[in-house]
Parts: C-alpha cells; sequence; structure tokens
C-alpha cells in the first residue's frame, strides 16, 4: 500500500471515528430546559379553636420560581413505560406578601427535584401532573419571646413539597409556555413544634425555554414490550413489610424540647396491575409514645390502621401513596373513633427485595410525624387456570 492510499485509509477511519464519538455524544446529550414561573396564591390554614388566630394568615400571595428540566427520551425502559417524564430542580422564592405577615413568617428560600409525568401524550400541548420534594429555610420561626404569635412554623429548616397539574404548550420548537395549578406546602413533620404548616393553593404562568434543539424520543419499536404474564402463564402479587421510626416535639405543649418516638409497622399486599404501577391494601400497627402524655386514660397505646395503597414504580426508585383510617379511642373502650390520614412515601430498592424508605404522615392537612426505616419485598407467582391463559396469549408471541 503506497503513502497516499494510507493517507485515504487513515482519513475515512479518522471519520468514522468522529462520526462515532459524535453520534455517541448526541445519544448522551440530554434535553435541558430553563423555566420560569410566577404564581399567585392563598394561604390556607385549618382554624381549630386553639390556633384560631393563624386565619390572620389565610390571604393572597405572590410567588416565584426557576426550574431546570432534564427530559427524558427513552433512554431507559422506565422513561418509556411513564410517557418521558421529565425530571430535575427548582428554586422557589416568596415573602407571603405582607409586611405584617412577613414580620412573623418571615420569607421563604426553598430547592426541591421533582419528576414531571405527562398525562396526555401529545408533543405540542400536554398535561401533566409534577411531584417534587425537598428542603426549604424561612427566615422567622416561633419564638416564645420575640415571635410567640407564629404558630404555624416551629424550625428554620423544613420540608417543602409540591404538587401540581400543569398545562404545556409549544409556542416555537425551543419555546413553551407554562400554566399550572396546585398546593405547596411547607412544615418540619412535627419535629420540632409548633408546627400547623404553611399551605399555598396556586395558579401559576411562565416560559420555558429549551436550552439546545431537544432531542426527539426514541422509537418505542426498539423497546420490545412485555406484554402482562405473557411468558410464563403466571400471575403475581407483593407483599411487603416494613418498619420505620419517627419522632415528635413536645415542646409547644410542655415548654420543652421533650422527643417521643413513634413507631410504626405495616404490611402491604399488592397487585401489579402494570409494569409502572401497584396497588393494594396494607395493615398498620403504630405506637406513639406521646400518646402516654396526651392521652393518659388510655391505658392500652396500640393503634390499628387500614389503608389503601398505591405505588408508583421508577426503577428502583418508587413512591407510595396511602390514605388511611387509624384507630382514634383505646381498643379497650366500647367506644368507636376513626382518624383519617394520609401518607407519602419514598422507597429505594437497594435489591430487588430489600429497600429504604422515608415517610411523612399527615392528618386534616397536618403534619403528625415523619419517620424513616426499612422493608422487605416479596413477590409471589401463581399459575393462571388453562381457560385465563388463553385470555393472555398474544398473536405475535405464541406460547
Amino acid at each position: 500500500m503506497d503513502k497516499q492510499k494510507r493517507h485515504i485509509v487513515f482519513f475515512v477511519f479518522l471519520t468514522l471515528l468522529l462520526i462515532g464519538k459524535t453520534a455517541n455524544a448526541q445519544l448522551n446529550h440530554r434535553n435541558y430546559e430553563l423555566e420560569a414561573k410566577v404564581y399567585y396564591g392563598y394561604m390556607y390554614f385549618q382554624s381549630d379553636q386553639y390556633h384560631s388566630a393563624l386565619g390572620r394568615y389565610s390571604r393572597h400571595t405572590p410567588s416565584y420560581e426557576i426550574s431546570l428540566h432534564r427530559n427524558t427520551y427513552g433512554e431507559h425502559r422506565w422513561e418509556v413505560l411513564h410517557n418521558y417524564p421529565s425530571i430535575g430542580v427548582t428554586f422557589y422564592y416568596s415573602s407571603f406578601g405582607n409586611d405584617s405577615i412577613s414580620a412573623e413568617l418571615g420569607r421563604v428560600f426553598a430547592l426541591y427535584p421533582f419528576i414531571n409525568f405527562p398525562i396526555t401524550p401529545s408533543e405540542t400541548s400536554k398535561l401533566t401532573f409534577k411531584l417534587g420534594v425537598g428542603l426549604s429555610y424561612l427566615t422567622n420561626k416561633f419564638d416564645p419571646k420575640e415571635n410567640y404569635h407564629n404558630y404555624a412554623i416551629g424550625s428554620h429548616l423544613n420540608a417543602a413539597v409540591n404538587l401540581s397539574f400543569e398545562y404545556r404548550q409549544r409556542i416555537v420548537e425551543r419555546l413553551h409556555w407554562v400554566s399550572s395549578v396546585g398546593l405547596t406546602h411547607f412544615s418540619n413533620g412535627a419535629t420540632r413544634t409548633p408546627n400547623m404548616g404553611i399551605n399555598i393553593f396556586s395558579v401559576a404562568t411562565g416560559l420555558s425555554w429549551y436550552l439546545f434543539t431537544p432531542k426527539a424520543h426514541i422509537d418505542k419499536k426498539l423497546r420490545p414490550k412485555n406484554y402482562l404474564f405473557e411468558f410464563d402463564g403466571k400471575k403475581h402479587f407483593v407483599t411487603d413489610y416494613q418498619y420505620t421510626l419517627g419522632f415528635k416535639d413536645m415542646s409547644q405543649q410542655y415548654g420543652t424540647h421533650q422527643y417521643y418516638f413513634v413507631h410504626d409497622l405495616a404490611a402491604n399486599f399488592m397487585f401489579q396491575i402494570s409494569e409502572r404501577d401497584r396497588v393494594g391494601l396494607g395493615l398498620e400497627l403504630v405506637y406513639d409514645n406521646s400518646d402516654k402524655i396526651t392521652k393518659p386514660d388510655w391505658g392500652f397505646y396500640l393503634k390499628p390502621g387500614l389503608l389503601l395503597s398505591y405505588e408508583m414504580l421508577l426503577d428502583r426508585l418508587s413512591f407510595m401513596f396511602n390514605l388511611g383510617l387509624r384507630n382514634n379511642t383505646p381498643l379497650t373502650s366500647s367506644k368507636f373513633g376513626m382518624l383519617f390520614y394520609q401518607k407519602v412515601a419514598a422507597r429505594y430498592y437497594f435489591t430487588d427485595n430489600l429497600f429504604a424508605t422515608i415517610a411523612f404522615t399527615t392528618y386534616d392537612i397536618k403534619a403528625d410525624f415523619i419517620s424513616v426505616g426499612v422493608g422487605y419485598h416479596i413477590q409471589h407467582k401463581y399459575y393462571l387456570p388453562q381457560h385465563a391463559k388463553n385470555r393472555y396469549r398474544s398473536p405475535v408471541f405464541p406460547r
């Protein structure tokens, strides 16, 4: 091979190498999007006899946020299963809009990661559901001498939760108009009292701009769909068992920082309805040491509960949503009383069976406690009857 041919071969090899590198860089290129929104909301405080003074906080207030999104395009299977959600982080700010209120509540700065699930599949206009959980810092908190009117927040550092429905409309290829309606909540989960929390129901509008030309979704046909119960003729359900430990601060009631542990043992029985979610029922037993102080006449403090459970699966991460009824009278009493409560939890599966969890339990839009713990997940399979097997056969993948 003469020198000229060697140069041509080298040039072709180098060109192919560069093309490969460029293609790989394009495949790894992220669909980043910068978004700014203005909120106008209403601060809501549930009134009761003890905290009736909080009603003066119920008013309209503006807020502002800046978000950085990464729109998924099918790089992982869970992205396809959830219709290509976007993930990102939001910075949120509000002065609560009034000097007299700001003097007590201060200002709030929040930073929270989020995931935004498309509800409608259109690329030009779509409805989405946004779930964000992170941390917030409120500049003012309750102080028995200098800020004793503030029963809403007992600590500077708090959790921030955002739940909202968004509508996104494409204006041009890289520019979108965004509007939303939702709830933003700030609370420390009763780790420091008083802790009535701050709830802001709001509407928002803004603009979102792709930093680069958006990358198209990978064709779903490139990933063969697994038909439910298709390949082995088996159905399955799962059971999981978990223990979490939380604590409550009783300083508001007793003037000193007294902490009481809350033990929570739960079991869930879940049916897999798709590759991305499960539904089922749960049983719970709660032993709250603070009940010995607040309910001294009970005698027996174990509180059972019944849960409706829904789990959303995102690879090794999942979110668990529970609605429950918990016994609210002594088990030895002839009277019957139930407390309606809600629980939101995040799980991370270290293996197919072992997971860690952090849970946030509320009732009447008020934080009850935050808990952390571990759990164990078991999958149970059983064969379908022959007539039921036939219903799940596919002409594409026959048995």
